[in-house]
Order: structure tokens, then C-alpha cells, then sequence
């Protein structure tokens, strides 16, 4: 037993690392599916699909509706995310599209605009102090309403 939770820490942490980098200047029409973790740095347009974690680097730009485990927004997103732990916004981030997750965090200086629901039915949002969300206060943003 003790050696099957090993075996499963060592698959998360393997999950965890950026096996791929699409580098600024890079430019992708398509799907793209990974085993692994990804970075993107360059625009993509199309589904993307992780087993691992989705960092979206500050010069990043996806037009892509996505699946992976987590996703780390520092540059632009436009389209809908579905994480299995966690969508995280960076302050130099920005999100527009709609959003369903277990945890959410979304820092001072981020954009996101959309409607967020729970995963699972578990609903943990954390938003930072003085988030300016296109208008909407930190009560709207847990309930998951979208600015009219």
C-alpha cells in the first residue's frame, strides 16, 4: 500500500513539470493533447488538452477551449477552461470566458470575465484584496455572477 501512494506522489510530481515549451513567436492552429505539462509563450488557436498543468506565459495568447489539471494564466486567454484542481490568474493575466473548477485564485491586477462554477460540487474561490474584476465585487465572484 505504502508503495502504490509513492508510485502516485512520483506520477503527480512528473505531471508537474514542463515537458513542453511553445516559445514566443510560435504560432499554432490546432489541437494539441499532452501527457505532460505545457508552457505557452506564443498563440494558439484550438482545444488544448493536459494531463498536467497549463502555464500561460505573459506574452501568451490562446483563442482555445482547455482541459488540464491546472491552469496558470499570465498572459491572455479567451475561452472556456475546465481544471481538475485549479485556475489560477496572475496580475498581469487575463481570462475571458467561463470557468469550472475546484479552487479558484485570481490576484490584484487580473481580468477575468465570465461566469465561474464549481467542480464537483466544491466551491473554494480566493480573491485577493482590491481585485478589480470588471466591476464585480468579491461576493459576485463567489457566487459566480456575471457583470450585467
Amino acid at each position: 500500500m505504502l508503495g502504490k501512494k509513492r508510485k502516485e506522489k512520483k506520477l503527480d510530481e512528473e505531471k508537474g513539470k514542463v515537458e513542453t515549451i511553445l516559445g514566443d513567436g510560435t504560432a499554432i492552429e490546432g489541437d494539441l493533447y499532452t501527457k505532460g505539462s505545457l508552457r505557452i509563450e506564443g498563440k494558439v488557436k484550438g482545444v488544448i488538452k493536459a494531463e498536467g498543468d497549463l502555464y500561460v506565459g505573459e506574452s501568451g495568447v490562446l483563442h482555445s477551449q482547455i482541459e488540464a489539471r491546472k491552469v496558470i494564466v499570465a498572459g491572455t486567454i479567451n475561452g472556456n477552461i475546465v481544471a481538475n484542481e485549479k485556475i489560477e490568474i496572475l496580475p498581469s493575466g487575463s481570462l475571458n470566458g467561463n470557468i469550472q473548477t475546484k479552487t479558484v485564485k485570481i490576484e490584484e491586477g487580473a481580468s477575468f470575465t465570465g461566469e465561474s462554477r464549481p467542480l464537483n460540487n466544491q466551491k473554494n474561490i480566493d480573491v485577493s484584496k482590491n481585485v478589480d474584476i470588471s466591476k464585480k465585487t468579491k461576493q459576485e465572484v463567489a457566487a459566480g455572477k456575471e457583470n450585467t
